[in-house]
């Protein structure tokens, strides 16, 4: 069969990534090699940055410029600019020994040594990756994710339900645990938590448009937890800190929430904020965490529930 035009500039075209490292869409000689416009070679090099993860574009000026990087491009980069470079080090080591064996006896390594006296991570981002076959579904919702194309998702919780068509738009971590980010057939934006993803096949349908999803990436920006509702409109509760956790709450704190607005400091040395929520399950358990010390001061009815979940609580203690 015979290779058609693309598919021959595609293969020359990683052939001389290897011998340039980098390549811009303007570049004359290959405009005139492969007999085609900016635009037909920026679509070309468009395809091969999806194939290839070490394939990067990098803005110069108006000026787009596809970069081959390698693992030491990005070691370097991370070494020059990075003070903190010890701790990312550390921490990807403490939950995988064997990542970076080959880099035992170099620059790297050496940094990071300076400094495993000081630091303890008994949290790992990746702690949920550690199987082969979480690992698996990992890269497979990456690359849906990169080329914007629908995938069918079988999701095991209580029951098993599979989402047809989903788009995927975003790998979150979020309260400790990784989450997709789909749309399903109804439009709905769901988070699933990784670790229940079974499944992660091909779908029916190609690719979707990024514009088509842009409303969901800016409620993802603004979204507070697994539990914030797209598509609701919040409301505002203003919550109490009493004078005993007051100072975890001052105004210059690092919020919590973030939504959290400091109000004011009361004549008790407590202090009022505001925290906005799509639905009680967005903050209650927040609230509990500071039991007995956050107090909802309004809406009445989120005060009302609170205390009804307080008095359910108090009755499974003592029964």
């Amino acid at each position: 069969m015979a290779i058609n035009k693309k598919t021959n500039a595609l293969f020359k075209l990683m052939e001389r990534f290897l011998v340039q490292k980098e390549i811009n869409s303007q570049d004359k000689d290959i405009l005139q090699e492969f007999a085609c416009d900016k635009k037909t070679l920026e679509r070309y090099l468009k395809d091969i940055e999806s194939l290839y993860d070490h394939i990067i574009t990098i803005k110069r000026g108006k000026q787009n410029v596809w970069k081959l990087i390698s693992i030491s491009d990005i070691f370097n980069e991370f070494i020059k600019n990075s003070e903190n470079i010890s701790q990312l080090f550390l921490m990807a080591q403490e939950f995988d020994p064997e990542i970076f064996k080959e880099l035992e006896k170099g620059t790297l390594s050496k940094i990071a040594k300076n400094d495993e006296h000081i630091f303890l991570f008994k949290n790992s981002i990746m702690e949920e990756l550690q199987s082969e076959h979480a690992k698996e579904i990992f890269k497979k919702l990456k690359l849906a994710i990169r080329n914007s194309e629908y995938r069918d998702i079988v999701y095991t919780y209580d029951s098993t339900t599979v989402y047809k068509n989903a788009k995927c738009i975003k790998l979150v971590f979020m309260d400790n645990n990784w989450y997709l980010i789909l749309i399903d057939d109804t439009k709905k934006l769901l988070f699933r938590r990784l670790s229940f993803i079974a499944e992660v096949n091909y779908a029916s349908k190609s690719t979707f448009h990024r514009n088509d999803i842009q409303p969901y990436l800016d409620f993802l920006a603004r979204a507070q937890n697994s539990m914030t509702l797209y598509d609701v409109a919040p409301k505002v509760a203003t919550i109490k800190a009493t004078p005993n956790i007051a100072k975890y709450f001052e105004k210059d704190m690092k919020k919590f929430l973030l939504s959290q607005t400091f109000l004011e400091t009361c004549d008790d040395g407590g202090v009022l904020f505001t925290i906005n929520y799509t639905q009680e399950l967005e903050i209650f358990p927040f609230i509990q965490k500071w039991m007995p010390d956050l107090i909802i001061i309004e809406p009445l009815e989120l005060k009302e529930s609170y205390i009804k979940k307080l008095n359910a609580t108090l009755e499974n203690h003592l029964n």
